[in-house]
Formats: structure tokens, sequence, C-alpha cells
């Protein structure tokens, strides 16, 4: 954003037209202290300029004040490195200052394990053993079904010595399930801790190394040491349940045969009821695996794991304080030690090679200033300072301050880099509001107006006047540019004073303002 300079300019237009003299033909009684005469002048080639000069100051407009940033402005940090001070130059890229990064590192490394964590339990659900244990689970609970079926059948064709036989069997087949089960799950155990401990010691271990290829390798052998661990204890778990059922479901049986049978067959149809049900529910999650909805809330964790690390890099990468641009140190605001927020301005650093002016030019002269115009700059402060400059904004909104209406500018400046400038400098600046080379110049007073275009009048070799259309260009009030109807050499009647025949003489000389070249601009022609 352009940031318009406050002072309120006074202007002045250095214009080369004579007092009186009026453009595109003088009419109306001159007094008697200055007669007006008929002269002869000859078409000439030559240059017309106008500047418009302003004041206003020095300003440094590329300026950073520079904090820690980061997301959080309410936690204090402390400053571990202040690598300049006051006054220091620097280069873009330099390190300015570091705060203590110990809890900032150590929150990225728990971000990269709860990723890693996510990321596995993701890459669990969408291999294929997530879907064959959903499909074991079906296949478990149609046996358990049909096994449940069979033993209402059995119930209802069995006898009261087939029960006895079957309660004294069903109690020894419950003591030793129990005892087989117990030693098989926890041996089962033992080995899926080994294997997951084994895992977590070697990611605890290599954390940072997770990514080579040896470690690689070895980490997903320890995985898959995890996996076959977990199958086996599934697997053993899922026997013992089954084998416990079993015998418990023999024991009932046997005791309800000798109770009642009735009761027995009832028990066997409640039995059937829920193998039906259990078979249901693993139907409806196998259907759920089968569909995607395990990996859609995995990948969800996933991806708000890597927010989290991509979150904890930023707070890391704030925690360095990097210069932007090749500048001057203006503040340091802390010192090592100091406890500060991410939002306070630690550095305050100025580019002193990117100068502008900022100035204001009058309503009359605002629609002359444009944007890329030519502008010399000279300063109070350093008199032998005459700097090249050029416009680059003109503001569209005024501003009134006793009643003189003002139009605030800014120009670049080029050339500072011998001069100490400093923001605030008072300085002059002559814009070249119109500046046309090598064209066909008659004095202004030679133009007249009339309803059908401009005319001059032509005088010929006889002596003989003829009025003749032309078309103009750019004036400066006393010198007008022939674009069509004239020819270098030609003469034409100018109605003039003494005086005024005097200063169109200076003004045919030309003015330039020192340190221009001649290339000039163009423009402003035909206004």
């Amino acid at each position: 954003m352009r940031r318009w300079g406050k002072t309120i300019s006074i202007l002045a237009v250095i214009a080369i037209a004579a007092t009186g003299l009026t453009m595109f033909g003088c009419s109306g009684d001159s007094d008697d202290s200055d007669p007006v005469e008929s002269q002869v002048v000859e078409v000439t080639r030559g240059s017309l300029m106008t500047t418009i000069s302003s004041f206003g100051s020095i300003s440094l407009p590329e300026q950073a004040e520079l904090t820690f940033g980061g997301e959080s402005t309410s936690d204090l940090h402390t400053v571990s490195e202040i690598n300049v001070e006051f006054g220091d130059m620097v280069k873009e890229g330099d390190i300015l200052a570091r705060l203590d990064t110990a809890s900032l590192e150590r929150a990225v490394t728990q971000a990269e394990s709860d990723l890693r964590t996510a990321e596995i339990d993701l890459e669990e659900a969408v291999s294929e053993t997530n879907l064959l244990k959903a499909q074991a689970s079906v296949e478990s609970a149609e046996y358990s079904l049909a096994k449940a079926e069979g033993e209402l059948e059995d119930t209802l064709n069995s006898s009261t010595d087939d029960a006895v036989t079957d309660l004294e069997n069903a109690q020894r087949s419950m003591s030793t399930a129990q005892l087989e089960t117990e030693l098989d799950i926890a041996k089962a155990e033992k080995e899926f801790e080994t294997a997951r401990d084994a895992w977590g010691d070697f990611v605890q271990e290599n954390i940072d190394l997770l990514t080579t290829i040896n470690n690689s390798i070895r980490e997903q052998e320890l995985l898959d040491d995890i996996e076959e661990a977990e199958k086996n204890l599934q697997i053993v778990s899922e026997n013992a349940a089954t084998s416990i059922a079993k015998a418990e479901m023999a024991l009932a049986t046997a005791e309800d045969a000798l109770l009642n049978a009735p009761l027995e067959i009832q028990q066997k149809q409640v039995n059937v009821a829920t193998a039906k049900a259990n078979l249901s529910q693993a139907q409806d999650d196998l259907a759920y695996v089968e569909a995607g909805h395990d990996i859609e809330l995995l990948q969800i964790k996933v991806d708000n794991a890597q927010d989290a690390l991509d979150e904890a890099l930023e707070q890391l990468d704030a925690a360095t304080i990097v210069a932007p641009f090749d500048g001057v140190v203006a503040e340091v605001s802390a010192v090592v030690g100091d406890e500060v927020k991410a939002s306070d301005v630690i550095i305050h650093l100025v580019n002193t090679s990117v100068v502008e002016v900022d100035a204001a030019v009058d309503e009359i002269d605002v629609g002359s200033v444009e944007e890329g115009q030519v502008a010399i700059v000279t300063l109070d402060a350093i008199a032998d300072a005459r700097l090249r400059g050029s416009v680059t904004a003109v503001s569209p909104i005024a501003t009134s301050s006793s009643g003189v209406v003002t139009y605030e500018i800014a120009v670049e400046v080029q050339g500072t880099d011998e001069y100490d400038l400093k923001e605030g400098m008072s300085a002059t600046i002559t814009i070249m509001a119109l500046d046309v080379q090598d064209v066909l110049l008659v004095a202004s007073n030679a133009v007249q107006q009339t309803v059908d275009g401009y005319v001059v009048q032509v005088v010929g070799d006889d002596g003989i006047t003829e009025k003749r259309a032309v078309e103009i260009g750019a004036t400066n009030g006393q010198q007008t540019e022939i674009i069509n109807g004239l020819v270098e050499g030609e003469k034409v009647e100018v109605q003039m004073s003494a005086d005024m025949s005097a200063t169109m003489e200076q003004s045919q000389q030309g003015v330039r303002i020192p340190g221009m070249d001649s290339g000039g601009m163009s423009g402003m022609r035909g206004r």
C-alpha cells in the first residue's frame, strides 16, 4: 500500500510564459507604455519544456517489523540468540535471532510419532488381514449357529442315561479346557507383547532414521512379527473361547438334562437365537469393512496427525528470524534470555536502497502529472545531491488545507547509494510535465482559434499574408508545436509588444533542467 506523505507542499510552476500573453491570439487595445506591433517570425524547429516543482520529504517505504510469528500469540518463549545490533547492515537470508527450540522440537517429535501410529492403523485397515478377520467372524458365527441348532436337535433326542454320562464327561472336559486355554492364551499374549515391545524399542531408538532402507526393512519385519503374533493370539483366543464355550455348553446341557429335559430344550433354543444374533452382527461388521468405513475414519485420523505435524514444524521454523531483504537494523527490542510472545516485534529492518519522496501538487497542476514522468530531486540537507527520479503514484483523493487543494504524489529516487539519506529529510522535486524534442514551433500569439479550427497568417516572400489552417500539438503558453500546416523556414505574422518579443527570443533558446538527458518525456500533446 502506498504511504502518502503528510506534508502540505508549497507549489510552484516553472513555466516560461510571459505575463499578459494570451494563448492563440492576442486581441484588444494596448496601453501607451506597451505598444503593439506586427512582427514577422520564422517557423523554427526546437524543444518545449514545462516543469512542476513541489516540496516533500524522504521516505523509506520498504521496512519490516520482524516477529517470531507462528499461530500462538500468548505462549512465552525464551530468546536464545540475537545476532545483530542497532545500525548493523544485513543481507537477505541472514539469521537475525532465534528462540530456545527444545520444547518445539519435542512437539515435532511427538507429532511425528502420532502420525506414524495413525499411518500404521490405516495400513492395517487397508490390508487384506482386516477383511479376512471380518470374514472369519462370519464363518465362526455360522459355525456356532449350526452347532447350536445341532445341539438342540440332539437334546430333543437324548435320554436320562445319556444326560448323566454327558454331565460327567462335560465336567471333565470343562476342567481340561480351562487349564489348556489359560496356558495357550498366556503364551500367545506373551509372544504378542514381546513382538510389540521389540517394535516400539526399535522405533524409539531410530525415530529420526526410520526412512533409511535398512531401518525401514527392519521395522517392517518387526511389524510383521506383531501382526503374526496378533493373529496367533486371536486364533488362540477364538479357539479358547470356543473350547470353553463348548465345555460350558456341554456341562450346562448335561446338568439341564438331569434337572429337566424341557428346560434343556428351552436353553438350546436360546442358544440358537443367540447364535443367529451373533451371525447377523458379524455379517453387518463384514459389510462395514467391505464398504471402507474403517478406512475413511482412519484416514481422517492420519490427516489430522499430518496437520498437527505441519503446525509443529511451522512453529519450529518460525523460531528463527531471517532477514527478508538487504537492509539496516533500525531497532532491536529484545536481548538473549527475554521471554517473548510470537507477536512481539523483535527487530525493525529498513531497506535504505529503496527511497521515495512523498510530496503534493496543486489541483491546477495535478492533471499534468502522470506516473512514469521524470523528476529531479534536491535535498536541503545535502546541497550537492541532484538525484534522478520518476513519478510512481498520483493520489486520486484530494487534501484540502486552508482552502488549498492538493494531491499527494510519490517519486521513486534512483542513484541513492552515494548519499546517506534519512527518512524525513526535506526534498524538492522538479517534475518534467512537458518535454517534446525536435518539433516545429511558432509563437503562441501567431495562432488564432476560429470556429473551424486553428489558423495562422503566413507571410509570403512577396510580403502578402495568407490565412492557413494548422494542426497544433503541445504548448507552454508562449510557443506552440505545429504538427501539420507549416514547414520549417516559413514566416508567420505575430502581434506582440516589445517585451513579449524579447521574452519569446529567450524561450526559443530552450530551458533545460540540470541532470536531465535529452531523451526527456513525450506527452501532454494537444492538452
